[in-house]
C-alpha cells in the first residue's frame, strides 16, 4: 500500500488525504443517524404492539368468560386479518390453547403476551407476534439516501480540490521537467518568471544554477578542445607520466614514430622504459627516477626502439607539472626525433630518381581509383538504402538515388557541399516531430562514435530509421560520417500485425485463450494487491453444434461474428471479452462491485436470446447459458476459479438453458470439482516426474499389408499403482478443460521428435494433436524448431486433427493445417464422418489424409449401411486427392472389404496392438 502511495503525485495525495477525512465524517454521520432512526421506529412499534393488545383484551374479555369458543376465533380471525399481525394465540384460564391464527415469526419481528383478567380474575391469555419489516425497510431506504448524499459530497469536494491545487502543482511540474531535461543533456534549460512566493524564488534559483552549469560546462570544453588542438597534432610525441611514473596520456604521434598504438601504450606497455633501447636504458631509467622527483631538464639524448625492431635518435625534453593549488601532478615530456635530419640528407638524392617512379605509380593508382569509385558509386546507386556522405565539416560530400528519393527530394536538387542540417530543407517528406530530429542531427555531428538506430516518424505514417557511422582513414583519424537511412514502414506493419495474430482471435477479432489467461493471471494479482475481487463469466451458445452441422460453417462463423459484436458492445472497457475456441466465450471482470457481474450475465443472456440473425432465408434464434464464478470467494488459483466458472455454466444448462448461474458448491459441483483437481495435480505430477509413455500402433497399406508407419498413442502410469496404465479417456478430457493439454501435445511433440532422431531407419510417426492446440499460434513455430534441433525431416512428422475440433474454430484449423504443410509434415483428419456436415468441411481443410471414424469400421461386415457410408467417403476423398485410412480392423472380413472398397491404410487390433515396445522401432 506505501509503494502504491508513494507512486502518487502531490495532487493526488492531497486530494486523496481530503477525500479520506470526508468519507470518514460522513460515514460517523451515516451509522448515528442509522441508529437513531431504528431506535425510533423500535419505540413506535411496541407502543403499537401494546395498543393492539389492549384492544384485543378489550374484544376477547366477553368470550372467554363465557368460553364461547366461536366468538373467540371470528375476534382473533378479524384483528389477524385487518391488524397486521403475524401471529394471535389465545389460551384459556387452564392454559389450553382456544385459537391460533398465523405462523411464528422472525427475530426481527415483536412479541407480546397480553392476560385477560377483570375484576381481578383471570380468563386466560392472549400471545401476539407484530411484524418488524417495516423497521428494516425503512432503515434500508435511510442508508441508501445518505449514501448517495455522501457520494455528491465527495465528488464536489474532489473536484474543488482539484482546481484548488492544480496551479501549484503545475509549477512543480514544470520545474521537474526542467530538471529532468538537465540530467538528460539539455542545458538550454530557462523557466519563465515564477512569482515572488516561495516557488518562484525556487524557479529563480534553478535559472541561476543553470547558466551556472553551462557555463561552466563550455569553459571545460573550449579548455578541452584547445589542449587536444595542442597535444593531438604536435609532431613530437608528447606524453604525460603521473609522480609514480604511469603513464596518463600519449598523443597519437607515438603510432607514427613508435608503430605502438595509444591504446597498447595505455595498456600493459611499461612506457617510455620498453621502448628506450637496451643499452641506453640504465642511465635513462636513472634520468627518469631523477626527474620524477619534480626536476626539469632538455637536450637529453637516447635511442628509442620500434615496433618492428627498428630503432632511431631522439631527444627529450621535460617539466614538472602542478595544478592551480601547487599541487605535483607529474611531468610532461616531449620527444623529437634526430634521426630525421641525417635521413633527409640520404633520402634527398634517392628521393629525385623515385620521383618519376612515383608520378607513374600515381597515374596508375588514380585510374584504379576512378574505377572503383565508378564500381562504388553503381552499387551505391542500386541500392534501396539512402546514403548520405558528410565530411568532418559537416558538408555533404555524396549521396545516393535511394536517399533523395526516400526524402522525396526533387532530382535536380544539389545537395553537394550543403551543411547537413539543411539537406532536409529541400524535401518535401514532413517530420512528426521535426524539433527532436533536429537535435539528433545536432547530436549525431558533433559524436565520432557508432550511434544506436535512431527511428524517425513521419508525418505521412512512414518509419524510417538512420545509423550513424563514423568514417575515420588508415590512421584512425576521423574524416566524416556515414549515414544510412531506411524505410521498415512494411516490416514494422508486419510485426505489428503479428503481434495482434498472436493475441487475436482470427474469427470475431477478440483476445483468444492464450492472451486471456495472461490477463486473467495478471488481474488476479491486482486483485490482491488491492483485496478486491474479480469474476470470470462462461458461456456457450446452447445448440450451436446443430446450427453449424445443418447450415454449414459459413452461418456458424457468421453467427459467432455476430455474438462478439452484440456483447462486446456490453462489456466495459476494462473489462477483457474473448473467444476461447470453438462457440466457447469468457469475460473476465476486475475490480467487482456488488451484483455487477449478475447485472451484465443477464444481459448478455438476454441480449443473446433477442438477436435476430437470418441466413440464406432462414430466421435462426439461439440462447446461452452462462456461469460465473468470483475470486477469491470461489477458487484460489487461476485454474480453479476457470473450473468453477465451467461447473456454474453448466449449472445454468441443467436449469434449463437460457440462463445464468453463480457457482453453487453443491455435493454434484463439489465432487466434479475435486476429481477435476485430482486429476489436473496427478496430470502435473506425470509431467514433472516422467509418468508419461507413448505406445505405438502400426498403421499397414492395405494393398499388400506391410508398414506404412506408426501412430503415437500417449499412456500414464499410475502413480498410486505403479504397474497399472491409466488410458488418455480418464484425463485427455479435464486437461483439455484446465489448459494442461497444451503441455501434453508438446511433451508427445518432443518426445515423438527424439524417438525419430534417436534412430533413422523407423519409419514415419503419427501424433494427435487436441483442439485447444489449435489456437495456439506458436505451435508450428515449436515443431519447427524441434525438427531443426533434431535433424528430422519433417515428412516423417505426421500430425492428426479430429475433425470435432478443427470443424469447431476452422479458421484455426486452417490456419493451423497450412502451417503445419509449409513445414514439411503430413496432416490428416481423424474421427472423419461423425459431423452432419463432413463433405463439406473436407473442401476447406487441405489435408493430405482422412481417417475414417471407427463406428463405421466395427461390424462393417453386417452393416449394409456403413458400407455405403465407407464406400462414399472412400470415393469422395479419393476423388479430392486424399488418401483413406480405416481404423479398428479387428478382423479379416473387414479387412477384406475394405481392401475391396479401395481404403489405402488400415490399423487395429487384427493387425497389432499398442506397445511400447513395437518391433518397428528396433530397426
Amino acid at each position: 500500500m506505501r509503494n502504491w502511495l508513494g507512486r502518487l503525485s502531490l495532487r493526488y495525495k492531497l486530494t486523496l488525504a481530503a477525500l479520506g477525512v470526508e468519507a470518514l465524517m460522513l460515514g460517523f454521520l451515516i451509522v448515528n443517524g442509522v441508529q437513531l432512526t431504528s431506535a425510533e421506529l423500535q419505540q413506535q412499534a411496541e407502543n403499537r404492539a401494546r395498543d393492539v393488545g389492549k384492544a384485543l383484551v378489550a374484544a376477547l374479555l366477553a368470550p372467554l368468560s363465557q368460553q364461547d369458543d366461536a366468538s373467540v376465533r371470528d375476534v382473533v380471525e378479524t384483528m389477524h386479518r385487518e391488524g397486521g399481525l403475524k401471529l394471535i394465540e389465545v389460551r384459556d384460564s387452564a392454559g389450553r390453547s382456544v385459537q391460533r391464527t398465523g405462523s411464528d415469526g422472525t427475530e426481527d419481528d415483536f412479541r407480546l403476551v397480553q392476560p385477560v383478567e377483570f375484576a381481578g380474575q383471570r380468563y386466560g391469555e392472549i400471545a401476539m407476534v407484530l411484524s418488524g419489516d417495516f423497521i428494516k425497510q425503512a432503515r434500508s431506504r435511510y442508508l441508501k439516501q445518505s449514501l448517495v448524499i455522501a457520494l455528491l459530497a465527495l465528488l464536489l469536494t474532489g473536484v474543488l480540490l482539484a482546481l484548488s491545487v492544480g496551479g501549484v502543482i503545475r509549477r512543480f511540474e514544470a520545474l521537474t521537467r526542467a530538471s529532468k531535461r538537465m540530467a538528460q543533456g539539455d542545458l538550454d534549460v530557462n523557466l519563465s518568471d515564477g512569482g515572488r512566493d516561495e516557488i518562484g524564488q525556487l524557479i529563480d534559483t534553478f535559472n541561476r544554477m543553470a547558466e551556472s552549469v553551462r557555463f561552466n560546462i563550455d569553459r571545460a570544453r573550449e579548455n578541452e578542445a584547445r589542449f587536444h588542438a595542442i597535444a593531438d597534432y604536435t609532431h613530437d610525441l608528447e606524453f604525460w607520466l603521473s609522480p609514480e611514473g604511469a603513464l596518463l596520456w600519449v598523443n597519437p604521434s607515438v603510432e607514427r614514430m613508435l608503430g605502438y598504438t595509444v591504446g597498447e601504450c595505455m595498456g600493459e606497455m611499461r612506457f617510455p622504459a620498453d621502448v628506450i633501447h637496451p643499452d641506453d636504458r640504465t642511465a635513462a631509467e636513472f634520468q627518469l627516477r631523477q626527474a620524477l622527483r619534480g626536476t626539469s631538464g632538455q637536450g637529453y639524448t637516447l635511442r628509442l626502439c620500434r615496433k618492428d625492431g627498428g630503432h632511431f635518435w631522439a631527444v627529450v625534453n621535460w617539466q614538472p607539472i602542478h595544478d592551480y593549488g601547487g599541487v605535483y601532478q607529474g611531468i610532461r615530456a616531449s620527444i623529437h626525433s634526430v634521426d630525421d635530419l641525417k635521413a633527409t640528407e640520404a633520402s634527398l638524392r634517392q628521393a629525385i630518381g623515385e620521383l618519376r617512379t612515383a608520378e607513374n605509380l600515381q597515374r596508375k593508382y588514380f585510374e584504379e581509383t576512378e574505377q572503383e569509385r565508378a564500381r562504388l558509386v553503381s552499387l551505391l546507386s542500386a541500392m534501396n538504402l539512402g546514403i548520405l556522405f558528410v565530411a568532418a565539416d559537416g558538408r555533404v560530400i555524396y549521396h545516393n538515388p535511394a536517399f533523395t528519393r526516400m526524402w522525396m527530394i526533387d532530382e535536380g536538387t544539389s545537395l553537394i557541399g550543403q551543411p547537413a542540417h539543411d539537406v532536409l530543407a529541400d524535401s518535401a517528406a514532413a517530420l512528426a516531430r521535426p524539433d527532436h530530429f533536429s537535435k539528433h542531427l545536432l547530436s549525431v555531428l558533433e559524436t565520432r562514435e557508432l550511434s544506436d538506430s535512431y527511428e524517425i516518424q513521419m508525418a505521412d505514417g512512414r518509419v524510417i530509421t538512420e545509423l550513424d557511422y563514423p568514417v575515420r582513414d588508415r590512421e584512425g583519424r576521423f574524416i566524416g560520417h556515414l549515414w544510412i537511412y531506411e524505410d521498415i514502414t512494411r516490416e514494422r506493419q508486419t510485426a505489428e500485425q503479428l503481434v495482434y495474430l498472436a493475441e487475436r482471435d482470427a474469427l470475431t477479432g477478440l483476445y483468444n485463450r492464450h492472451r486471456f489467461q495472461q490477463e486473467l493471471a495478471r488481474t488476479m494479482m491486482e486483485t490482491d494487491r488491492h483485496q478486491g475481487r474479480c469474476a470470470v463469466m462462461f458461456f456457450d451458445l446452447d445448440e450451436f453444434k446443430t446450427i453449424n452441422d445443418s447450415y454449414g460453417h459459413r452461418a456458424g462463423d457468421a453467427l459467432l461474428i455476430r455474438v462478439a459484436g452484440e456483447i462486446g458492445a456490453l462489456v466495459r472497457r476494462n473489462e477483457v471479452f474473448a473467444r476461447l475456441g470453438g462457440d466457447e466465450f469468457a469475460v473476465l471482470l476486475p475490480g467487482v462491485q456488488g451484483s455487477e457481474a449478475e447485472i451484465l450475465a443477464d444481459r448478455v443472456v438476454r441480449a443473446i436470446a433477442q438477436l435476430p440473425f437470418r441466413f440464406e432465408g432462414q430466421s435462426l434464434r439461439l440462447t446461452t447459458s452462462l456461469g460465473i464464478a468470483y475470486y477469491p470467494e470461489h477458487a484460489v488459483d487461476a485454474d480453479d476459479l476457470v473450473a468453477r466458472a465451467d461447473i456454474a455454466m453448466y449449472q445454468a444448462k441443467d436449469a434449463g438453458k437460457n440462463t445464468w448461474r453463480v457457482f453453487r458448491a453443491d455435493t454434484v459441483a463439489d465432487t466434479e470439482m475435486r476429481s477435476r483437481l485430482s486429476w489436473g495435480e496427478r496430470i502435473s505430477n506425470a509431467l514433472d516426474k516422467g509418468l508419461f509413455q507413448l505406445h505405438y500402433q502400426g498403421v499397414y497399406r492395405t494393398e499388400d499389408g506391410t508398414l506404412s508407419h506408426l501412430e503415437a498413442l500417449i499412456r500414464m502410469i499410475d502413480e498410486r499403482k505403479p504397474g497399472q496404465l491409466i488410458m488418455p479417456t480418464h484425463f485427455i478430457q479435464l486437461a483439455e478443460k484446465s489448459g494442461r493439454i497444451l503441455d501434453i501435445d508438446r511433451w508427445v511433440i518432443h518426445e515423438t521428435v527424439r524417438r525419430l532422431a534417436d534412430n533413422r531407419a523407423i519409419p514415419a510417426i503419427a501424433l494427435n494433436l487436441s483442439g485447444r492446440s489449435l489456437s495456439e499460434p506458436g505451435l508450428p513455430q515449436y515443431i519447427g524448431d524441434e525438427l531443426r534441433r533434431s535433424g528430422v525431416e519433417p515428412s516423417r512428422l505426421l500430425v492428426e486433427i479430429t475433425e470435432t475440433a478443427a470443424v469447431s474454430d476452422l479458421h484455426d484449423a486452417q490456419r493451423m493445417i497450412e502451417a503445419l504443410r509449409q513445414l514439411g509434415c503430413g496432416v490428416c483428419l481423424d474421427d472423419f464422418g461423425v459431423g452432419f456436415a463432413s463433405f463439406a468441411y473436407l473442401k476447406h481443410l487441405n489435408v493430405d489424409t482422412i481417417k475414417i471414424d471407427g463406428i463405421f469400421i466395427r461390424d462393417l461386415p453386417a452393416d449394409p449401411d456403413n458400407q455405403v457410408f465407407v464406400q462414399a467417403m472412400v470415393s469422395v476423398a479419393l476423388g479430392l486427392g486424399k488418401s483413406v485410412v480405416a481404423e479398428y480392423v479387428e478382423d479379416g472380413a473387414t479387412l477384406g472389404l475394405l481392401r475391396q472398397f479401395g481404403v489405402d491404410l488400415v490399423q487395429g487390433y487384427h493387425l497389432d496392438r499398442p506397445t511400447a515396445d513395437h518391433p518397428a522401432l528396433a530397426r
